[in-house]
């Protein structure tokens, strides 16, 4: 069977020419009628096209059967298994390190509490572990992206390179320790939904027990950063509740966007807009209620290859600097309740996390600072999780956003690497 064409990170010219003349027509307040070359009487336009849920969400992966919707997921409880498979990784740099690895399907919950599938990766090295059962780390990788084939399972078996930045599978699995990757945007890849990614992570986990029940009770701790950091965050904060059986030894997020409010005056608009508008995108598709405020533009890059686009094209996009204003029908969409909403939805702080946490960023009290996530997102973050009793570490380092990774990621390692050797965490609340 042939395959079909597989999305890329190039859009057409007559996708470019549509979307120009259309941002044209908004911009320059093209009226509702039309003159007739003829007699000289307005014409009505017809209606705006809406934008519908269907519009938005990413095409389907259509090359690869595993990732197929399963029927009957409300049957199941979340965390049920329901596809497994054997792999081998191909994408650089990860595939460079001696393993295996096993795919599978589990059952887990949207935002709304309606049942999704969610897919993840297991890899473990092919080095020994000396003496008990090897530890595991939830790598939530930044995904940061709206395409199906974006996903961290996808990539590591069909690309031959897979973006991360920092590299921090090869590292993990350098470490000796088993490694669960999922994909935590789920199927509609609802990037910056971080209830959904919790839920994600926590049922990932449970997937993990079934089908390598000889980790079960091997010592598990979480890390992520940037959009990966808001699916850990989220996953600690949930876990109490969500997946009381699950639990963690500690976890670590790095340039974790806690409130996405916060990024209207640093992203929007400016240099971080592409991702800006990509989690926009991302959680109009678990959130569709947002979709009343897309105008005629908005309708048109829907049917556009942008909504499958994965993150080094999304962020290219943001040397455009669009404000997610120019989408909207409304001339300040951050003060529509719906979206108010939505923003507070996302925002962690409302419960708090019984494992300790690790959190770090770029911060210009070091040098430079994060230029698109605020450090003060997540110092409010610290005092909160902190007010309701939670064991939280701040640690600072220098850089900007994406250096901010690298040069965090040093601290984070040790830090992990106490937790699963047992060393309790030492009080990081002020």
């Amino acid at each position: 069977m042939r395959r079909p064409p597989r999305a890329t990170s190039t859009l057409s010219t007559g996708s470019l020419s549509t979307i120009i003349l259309v941002a044209a027509w908004v911009l320059l307040g093209a009226g509702p009628v039309s003159a007739s070359p003829v007699s000289g009487f307005p014409l009505p336009l017809p209606a705006p096209p809406q934008v519908t849920l269907d519009d938005v969400l990413p095409t389907p992966i259509l090359d690869d059967p595993f990732f197929d919707r399963p029927e009957g997921l409300d049957t199941y409880p979340p965390g049920t298994v329901l596809r497994e498979r054997p792999v081998r990784m191909r994408a650089l740099p990860a595939a460079v390190v001696p393993h295996t690895a096993r795919q599978f399907v589990v059952r887990s919950t949207d935002s709304a509490g309606r049942p999704i599938p969610v897919t993840a990766t297991l890899v473990l090295p092919d080095s020994p572990w000396p003496g008990g059962p090897r530890p595991v780390v939830v790598y939530s990788m930044a995904i940061d992206s709206l395409g199906s084939r974006c996903t961290p399972s996808y990539r590591v078996v069909h690309d031959a390179v897979d973006i991360d930045v920092p590299p921090m599978l090869p590292v993990l699995l350098a470490r000796g320790w088993a490694v669960l990757v999922p994909d935590h945007q789920g199927p509609h890849m609802a990037y910056a939904a971080g209830r959904l990614a919790g839920h994600a992570v926590l049922d990932s986990v449970r997937g993990l027990r079934a089908i390598a029940p000889e980790l079960a009770d091997a010592p598990l701790a979480m890390t992520g950063y940037s959009g990966g950091a808001i699916a850990t965050g989220w996953a600690a904060q949930l876990q109490p509740t969500y997946a009381p059986d699950v639990r963690f030894t500690g976890a670590a997020a790095g340039g974790l966007p806690a409130d996405l409010a916060l990024l209207r005056t640093t992203m929007n608009g400016q240099l971080g807009s592409g991702l800006f508008l990509a989690a926009t995108v991302g959680l109009a598709r678990e959130y569709p209620q947002l979709l009343v405020l897309a105008n005629p533009l908005a309708a048109v890059l829907a049917a556009t290859p942008l909504k499958d686009q994965c993150t080094i094209a999304l962020a290219a996009t943001g040397i455009a600097m669009v404000p997610v204003e120019a989408f909207t029908t409304v001339p300040d969409p951050f003060e529509d309740p719906g979206v108010r909403q939505v923003l507070d939805d996302n925002r962690l702080g409302g419960q708090t996390p019984q494992t300790p946490m690790y959190l770090y960023h770029g911060s210009s009290q070091v040098f430079l600072g994060d230029e698109f996530i605020p450090e003060s997102g997540v110092l409010a973050l610290q005092q909160q999780w902190c007010a309701g009793g939670a064991n939280v570490t701040y640690v600072p380092v220098w850089g900007e956003h994406l250096t901010a990774a690298v040069a965090g990621a040093p601290g984070m390692l040790d830090w992990i690497a106490d937790r699963l050797a047992g060393v309790p965490a030492s009080q990081g609340c002020p």
